[in-house]
């Protein structure tokens, strides 16, 4: 039960699919030409398309489609209709996922994208490219995120505790058996703050990608 609530709170440090996804998606009409497509991916520099049926999102067309069902069995590239060699069905994650659930439902697939829908809406397209270039290691698993979290509050009650002992002794003047009395308090608020303060520097990082 203990470790079940731990687990619970270490993934509340996960980054959601939404911190590490694509936006806008690059669309293309399942009636387009593959080299239609392709002239596409290259302005756009991007390995993939979500493919629109119906004015719904139904397919990827990759790079690997390309490779692997058209040039290599000499398929038209003029001729042949994207929707005839696309990906399908598409893997879909939801925005407010965490990317290692989001992860996970990749692998059991076997892909390396995942088309991102608030509810029937295409917001985004995850990549593992994405998740590679915008999150650490330790932001995609509740157990580096807890060993984090640990490391984090000691720095913080380390750094903290010395700047207070000489700002409270040595310049304001305090007694010793005053400080003593003031830091216990202290000690409790850095303990329960200062691992919430590095996810929360964390995300402001990634937010505004410095």
């Amino acid at each position: 039960m203990a470790w079940g609530r731990l687990q619970n709170f270490g993934r509340f440090f996960v980054p959601k699919v939404e911190d590490a996804m694509s936006k806008p998606v690059v669309t293309i009409g399942e009636d387009a030409t593959i080299l239609e497509a392709v002239n596409l991916m290259n302005d756009r520099r991007i390995g993939s398309l979500v493919v629109i049926v119906d004015g719904k999102p139904a397919g990827i067309f990759t790079r690997s489609d390309l490779m692997r069902r058209v040039l290599e069995r000499g398929v038209s590239l003029t001729e042949t209709k994207v929707g005839d060699v696309m990906s399908s069905p598409i893997v879909t994650v939801r925005p407010n996922d965490k990317v290692d659930s989001a992860v996970e439902v990749m692998r059991e697939n076997k892909v390396t994208r995942a088309v991102v829908l608030d509810d029937s809406r295409l917001v985004g397209i995850l990549t593992q490219t994405d998740i590679r270039l915008r999150l650490s290691i330790s932001q995609l698993s509740y157990k580096h995120a807890m060993k984090r979290y640990i490391v984090d509050t000691f720095a913080y009650i380390v750094f903290w505790s010395g700047i207070t002992v000489i700002i409270q002794l040595f310049i304001v003047g305090i007694t010793l058996e005053k400080f003593v009395a003031s830091s216990l308090l202290g000690l409790v608020a850095t303990i329960l703050l200062a691992g919430i303060y590095g996810r929360f520097l964390d995300m402001i990082r990634n937010k505004f990608k410095v």
